[in-house]
């Protein structure tokens, strides 16, 4: 978990802020991404949280430029290229890349149901054709698949293929990940699922991938300090307390509602609008109005709508 040769550490899937209209909004990628570069926390864009699949590819790279210059090498910087057309991910991958990503990540095409040999043999062929580092990515919360473990064995041999990030929150896989990936020294094991953060770092993880970082960085920051070091008490503490903000967000929203919940809160903070686009929708006045109200009781928005430092 040591090695700096490895991808570790609070890596967050930054939301893409969007202008009323829909446009990617650049400033507030900047801010967004400069926040998080200041509490060391990497940022990930082009993920499930940035809304990717909804935003135009033209528009795509605009996110990537926003986040590299705002974290001005202070952290890594990386981009997702997870798209139904293999030439698209390639073609993104290698631009990322170019532009200063220190990774870029994949998972699999959801449309069409695939099998384990045409999963392995599509990682292959990215692989191949991409000139970077690639990290696996397994979410079948929207794929509606999952990625075997074997196929993920067989792939991490490849030599550019530097890790894995899990958002699979099935029986026995968290252990089951650790025990046949961890400790490797160029293969990274990240936990996708911010509820399960504390139990991956005692299991060996090399890092967490968190959306709730878009909100309260601060309390990531010092998870990771305190979890890295080994001070498990004072994580759990604050395993506690990020399990609450994520109950807030979440509520009884299906994963789009958690995203506009997510928004509407950074636009409590100023940080950015709290606009989302289609398919998803914004919260009702009244279902926003609820969730600032349930975070403020939990002291992560202040009166003003800043941040709490408790």
């Amino acid at each position: 978990m040591n090695s700096p040769l490895k991808h570790r550490g609070v890596i967050v899937p930054m939301s893409t802020p969007f202008t009323p209209g829909g446009d990617v909004d650049d400033d507030a990628a900047e801010r967004i991404a400069d926040r998080l570069a200041a509490h060391g926390l990497s940022v990930f864009v082009l993920g499930t949280t940035g809304e990717t699949s909804s935003i135009p590819t033209s528009q795509r790279e605009r996110v990537v430029n926003s986040a590299l210059r705002a974290a001005a090498k202070r952290v890594p910087v990386y981009a997702g290229i997870g798209d139904n057309s293999l030439s698209d991910s390639i073609s993104a991958g290698n631009r990322y890349l170019k532009l200063g990503a220190a990774a870029v990540v994949a998972h699999m095409p959801s449309y069409y149901p695939i099998q384990p040999e045409e999963m392995r043999s599509y990682f292959e062929r990215l692989h191949e054709a991409v000139h970077g580092p690639l990290m696996l990515y397994n979410i079948p919360q929207t794929t509606r698949m999952s990625l075997p473990l074997d196929v993920v064995e067989q792939l991490s041999s490849l030599p550019r293929v530097v890790g894995f990030k899990d958002s699979e929150n099935t029986p026995g896989r968290l252990e089951e990940v650790a025990r046949r990936f961890g400790g490797r020294p160029r293969f990274s094991i990240l936990m996708g699922t911010a509820s399960q953060s504390l139990t991956a770092m005692r299991a060996g993880y090399d890092g967490v991938i968190p959306s709730s970082g878009n909100l309260v960085p601060e309390l990531w920051e010092r998870f990771w300090n305190h979890a890295s070091a080994g001070e498990w008490a004072q994580a759990e503490e604050l395993q506690r307390k990020l399990d609450a903000i994520g109950q807030v967000l979440q509520g009884s929203r299906g994963l789009g509602g958690y995203l506009a919940a997510l928004k509407a809160a950074l636009a409590a903070q100023g940080i950015c609008d709290a606009t989302v686009l289609p398919p998803l929708r914004p919260l009702s006045k009244q279902d926003r109005e609820k969730v600032v109200a349930e975070l403020k009781a939990i002291h992560v928005l202040g009166s003003c709508g800043a941040a709490s430092p408790s």
